[in-house]
């Protein structure tokens, strides 16, 4: 897999994970970078994903006679099956687009077969291009800097926009109702947690000048 591998509109709705994590990475700096930012985009719910589940149910009262193997027992499987925000994973391979958690109560191993991840959202959290997701007003206002993802920056911009269309500037606003004004502007689900990395950048800029 090349690491210029592209996502566009015209992909399959669904895109290996594989795929999604070489797009990603051709943005960030390291492959670390690169893995966190997707394993937050799913964690808040932003990135879903879809897989073949396999459940090897664990046995903790299978007893075996000595030098005997015990009974294979074939995985109950559950082809396309969403991955949950809320779960947790043991291992990740990103390459092979597949990974594996075990309940912590029954023990019981599953494994997530040909992970796939929604087009749409891949694009939104990472436009091809910087400018894909900034406001109009503002694509040509100021570079990117290289340390801040797109969609921050998409942010920042947006931020930008409010401050000047707004008499109180954004000193009116309580973070809960600028991230719900921004997530309107941008015609997509915006964090707080994402709002607030965009205000420290706006912060730094700031001082910078």
């Amino acid at each position: 897999m090349g690491s210029r591998a592209l996502i566009t509109s015209a992909s399959p709705e669904w895109v290996p994970l594989s795929v999604i994590y070489h797009y990603v990475l051709a943005q960030y700096p390291a492959p670390e970078a690169a893995k966190i930012a997707i394993s937050e985009a799913r964690a808040n719910g932003q990135l879903r994903l879809r897989a073949e589940v396999l459940e090897y149910e664990a046995r903790p009262d299978l007893t075996v006679d000595p030098g005997k193997q015990p009974p294979e027992i074939q995985p109950k499987r559950t082809p396309d099956h969403p991955i949950l925000a809320r779960d947790r994973f043991s291992t990740w391979d990103w390459e092979r687009s597949c990974a594996t958690r075990r309940n912590a109560t029954t023990k019981s191993l599953f494994k997530y077969m040909g992970i796939v991840g929604n087009r749409d959202d891949a694009l939104r959290l990472w436009p091809p291009s910087e400018t894909t997701a900034m406001p109009e007003t503002s694509k040509t206002a100021m570079p990117k800097p290289t340390d801040v993802s797109p969609l921050v920056w998409a942010v920042v911009l947006t931020l930008d926009q409010i401050e000047k269309e707004t008499p109180t500037g954004l000193a009116g606003f309580a973070q809960k109702h600028l991230a719900e004004r921004v997530s309107t502007e941008l015609s997509r689900g915006v964090s707080l947690r994402t709002l607030q990395n965009a205000l420290a950048v706006r912060r730094k800029r700031i001082e910078a000048h």
